[in-house]
């Protein structure tokens, strides 16, 4: 009888760890992107009709509907090397797979292109383990203004086609054995004809609504959005609100999908699309943070993150120009069981450059394959020392940048991803960030250097090789530094520093001329720039003089305290500090030569201009012989750079040789 006892104990046990649900973290996932090099044309989600991608920036960027940019360039959700990135990162951030948007099976407008994206899609999340379930857009079957009749069949044939080849799928996300279905919205279809739908569906799906429409709809259960609404900025208190109801409903009874989100941002009014839905702030990640800390104590078992890939609703996770990785560094904290350190989420990144960038060579391209290879086994190990060794062999060929892989450079090679901390102990956040590229002529000796810091506030930001620098006889090291709120002041100042020490040591060998060195940047990339060239200090710990340095060539600068030090301190915004790490603190009559401009001061960020005024006429006073200032009338903040281009390449050839100008210029009018 006590054995009886015994197996039915176990049997229990067994049947209720089984009735566990399964736990997953899934990213919402738009397979919409088409580009002009894959699909022959530039796709409507790049430019809503308004923008126009064969446009390119002065720092590379082509024009896109879209506040951000992706870390890759302007993709195709076609091109296989994308999906290949995209789901390498998606498994070593800790994601267990993705929702993708789904329109359906029809011809109308693009859906049957996102349709053929979304089947090339899947077989890579399979190979890197990686689950799925569609988001069904049933407001799809509206736009297409089909006779009374007609929407059901459409939408019969839609589902009855993911029944047949999806649902039953091993990789498909399920609950309690029923293929789980999300309907974004529903916007077109009334629950009598859910009712139908469903009725034709062997499998039984379990359907999920937004929290509003679901239970009107017929729905089963509900699923957490950016609550936005009417044009508004939602504030933090709101949004909280909206999913803690949510999951009230959860604790309830209700079956629910968590989410989780960065921010919400769209496109659409300047885009002339039509009105913003409205904006959720994204306060440097905490909206994300936030969100997230509330799904995963929800007790759902499905999790949402909106978006991956949103880039017309501002809601990306994927890594992008002005925010890197934060958001993947983020989930892969919270992660049950990470598969790899921060620093490899920019592996998968530099196996899309390096397939780009080497597409016409087959050995370096069976390489890659290894590489890649070891990515999807999380050995980023060795993977790193393979994409190395294709990196330096790409920087012996002529220069080839990845967004525009077919035109090629004789006269130039490119030389990426380079570390320049040679500390023995380096974190994580260093091995990741502190890299830079060198775009050098291949047949000049002893050319000049500018080392090239990007904006970004100290707290977003991407390195570039900016366009109207390249073909110009001078060699450019494009660096990224460690971020705000990453890492606080000085962090990144020690970066911009080692940098520029590195450039000083290792120059030579791209046949680049260590006396011929200058330091700019925009933005806060300039406000480094001068602080690296005046406070001696900082050069100094690399046993090198700023004096050295040729010229300094700050664009835009700000040169009291920084704002994001300010804020790292609970200095309010418009509480200027001038104190150590300001550059106005630091002046010298003795300080390399320096080219300083500023875009208009009516149009420029507030107070720019008057700083650098102060600053340029400070310099004057303390006996400084070779500072010229420049106002660009016309021009933004994010747009002086271009016209100061001229200006940068004219103040290099001048100070080549490092001697002074003769006379001290002024303020033109």
């Amino acid at each position: 009888m006590p054995s009886l006892r015994l197996l039915l104990f176990c049997f229990v046990a067994c049947v209720s760890q089984a009735a566990e649900p399964e736990k997953l973290m899934l990213a919402h996932y738009m397979p919409w992107y088409a580009t002009q090099q894959v699909s022959g044309s530039w796709g409507w989600h790049w430019t809503m009709g308004h923008y126009h991608p064969e446009q390119r920036k002065w720092d590379g960027k082509r024009e896109a509907a879209s506040h951000d940019y992706p870390l890759i360039g302007l993709y195709d959700s076609g091109d296989d090397e994308a999906l290949e990135c995209q789901v390498l990162l998606m498994k070593l951030a800790g994601l267990d797979g993705v929702i993708i948007d789904w329109y359906g099976t029809s011809t109308h407008n693009d859906y049957a292109v996102n349709h053929e994206h979304t089947l090339m899609l899947i077989p890579w999340l399979k190979k890197a383990g990686l689950r799925f379930a569609i988001c069904y857009e049933d407001q799809a079957i509206g736009q297409m203004k089909l006779k009374p009749g007609d929407d059901v069949k459409q939408g019969l044939q839609d589902l009855q086609w993911a029944e047949k080849h999806w649902f039953h799928d091993a990789s498909y996300v399920k609950q309690d054995g029923r293929p789980v279905l999300l309907v974004f919205g529903p916007q077109h279809f009334k629950q009598a004809q859910w009712d139908q739908l469903r009725a034709a569906l062997p499998s039984k799906p379990m359907l999920f609504g937004l929290p509003h429409l679901s239970k009107t709809h017929g729905m089963d259960g509900s699923y957490g959005w950016p609550p936005v609404s009417g044009g508004k900025a939602i504030s933090t208190e709101k949004w909280h609100a909206e999913l803690e109801a949510l999951y009230a409903r959860g604790t309830a009874g209700e079956a629910i999908i968590a989410s989780a989100f960065p921010g919400f941002k769209d496109i659409y009014k300047q885009a002339g699309v039509h009105e913003s839905y409205g904006s959720i702030a994204p306060r440097s990640g905490q909206t994300l943070a936030e969100s997230l800390d509330m799904a995963q104590k929800s007790g759902a078992a499905l999790i949402q993150v909106a978006t991956w890939n949103d880039y017309g609703e501002g809601t990306v996770i994927e890594p992008t120009h002005n925010l890197g990785y934060r958001y993947l560094e983020m989930l892969q904290q919270r992660s049950a069981a990470p598969k790899c350190s921060a620093a490899d989420l920019r592996l998968p990144v530099m196996l899309y450059q390096l397939r780009k960038r080497s597409s016409r060579n087959a050995k370096l391209g069976k390489e890659l394959n290894q590489a890649a290879a070891f990515l999807f086994e999380a050995k980023g190990t060795e993977a790193e020392a393979v994409l190395a060794g294709v990196r330096d062999a790409l920087g012996q060929q002529p220069a080839r940048f990845s967004d525009t892989p077919d035109e090629a450079d004789e006269n130039y090679r490119l030389h990426t991803e380079l570390l320049y901390r040679e500390e023995k102990d380096i974190t994580p956040a260093m091995n990741q960030r502190c890299r830079l590229d060198v775009y050098a002529p291949a047949k000049q000796k002893s050319f000049p250097t500018l080392v090239w810091f990007h904006g970004g506030g100290l707290t977003a930001g991407e390195r570039f090789i900016p366009l109207q620098l390249r073909n110009q006889g001078i060699a450019v090291v494009a660096v990224n530094y460690r971020l705000s709120p990453g890492v606080k002041a000085p962090a990144y100042i020690e970066d911009a520093a080692a940098a520029i020490a590195w450039t000083f040591k290792h120059i030579p060998d791209f046949g680049g001329s260590a006396d011929q060195i200058f330091v700019g940047g925009h933005s806060a990339g300039a406000y480094l720039s001068l602080m690296t060239g005046l406070d001696r200090k900082w050069l100094a710990a690399h046993d090198i003089d700023a004096s050295r340095i040729a010229g300094l060539i700050p664009l835009s600068p700000q040169v009291i305290t920084h704002f994001a030090i300010r804020d790292e301190r609970g200095i309010a915004e418009l509480q200027p500090l001038v104190d150590d790490m300001a550059p106005l603190y630091h002046i010298r009559k003795d300080a390399a030569p320096i080219l300083l401009v500023t875009g208009d001061r009516e149009k420029e960020m507030m107070g720019r201009y008057e700083e650098n005024a102060y600053f340029w006429r400070m310099l004057k006073l303390v006996g400084h012989k070779d500072v010229t200032f420049h106002e660009l009338a016309g021009f933004s903040h994010g747009g002086m750079p271009e016209p100061a281009f001229p200006l940068v390449l004219k103040f290099i050839q001048e100070h080549r040789s490092k001697q002074p100008s003769p006379a001290a210029s002024g303020i033109p009018q």
